[in-house]
């Protein structure tokens, strides 16, 4: 029952909050992820009635902290944004032209995200990690501890791509299991695990699409010397619904309830 995820998403955004506006953005938030979803899995969306009986499960998606906690109005409309082009891509006829779209607000907005933009259009040209000097000593001091080695291969290993092995690691960092749970709960991460296992078995365009838009953004953010967690999840909240919904048919729901119960008790310790 959608309304009732939208109502829960709500209330608690009051809660934590105490501001209705905020509140507002982030179930429209919720509910442009959760439409996404129903547009990428061809099911008629319902607000009184589950497309299937394991879906009941959906009204708990209403609590997770990412559509609840988040209070930066300018991230959540852009996520909103980044919602609606999506569904537009499914939608129109013009698929080149639409997927250029939104590479490029994908880009922007997680530039935005990561800082390397300023409000309005200031560029932080000393925030890219190409410009890190510790990454740069660091290779320089690698090519000179590294003489036992033979010049070609030194010179393969330590150059300036390497700054591709920071940007990894970054995007390691960004999905540790701390981070997850912080964003989405423990009992969620069971579902999206299943939702990524599914569609990277049955890929086609427009699921591996999803998937090329959430490693884009990944990848955007870990260009800047330093990622801004909350601000790159809340970007990446349409796809990681879309992924947790397409498992949530999946998982085993007493395992699934159990996990939710052991995030309250988490939640609630101080």
């Amino acid at each position: 029952m959608l309304i009732a995820t939208l109502l829960l998403s709500f209330s608690l955004n009051v809660i934590n909050h105490g501001n209705i506006i905020i509140g507002i953005l982030n179930t429209l938030l919720l509910f442009f992820s959760v439409y996404l979803y129903f547009k990428f899995s061809h099911q008629k969306l319902s607000f009184t009635k589950f497309p299937h009986q394991g879906f009941s499960l959906i009204i708990l998606i209403g609590a997770i902290p990412l559509f609840t906690r988040a209070n930066d109005i300018l991230f959540i409309l852009i996520a909103i944004g980044i919602s609606l082009l999506t569904i537009f891509y499914l939608t129109t006829r013009f698929k080149k032209i639409s997927i250029l779209i939104i590479v490029i607000y994908l880009i922007t907005a997680s530039f935005y995200a990561s800082g390397l933009i300023k409000p309005p259009f200031s560029f932080q040209i000393n925030l890219l990690i190409f410009n890190d000097d510790w990454t740069n000593l660091y290779i320089t001091q690698m090519k000179t501890e590294s003489q036992y080695m033979p010049y070609l291969i030194r010179s393969i290993i330590f150059n300036p791509s390497a700054h591709f092995y920071v940007m990894l690691s970054k995007i390691a960092g960004l999905f540790t299991l701390k981070n997850l749970y912080d964003a989405l709960l423990i009992a969620n991460i069971y579902p999206l695990v299943k939702g990524l296992n599914l569609d990277m078995k049955n890929r086609n365009k427009s699921k591996t699409f999803l998937i090329f838009c959430t490693l884009l953004i990944s990848l955007s953010v870990a260009i800047s010397r330093s990622v801004k967690i909350d601000n790159t999840f809340i970007l990446l909240s349409p796809f990681l619904i879309y992924f947790i919904l397409r498992g949530l048919n999946s998982v085993n729901k007493k395992i699934y309830l159990a996990f939710f119960v052991i995030s309250l008790f988490v939640a609630a310790s101080p």
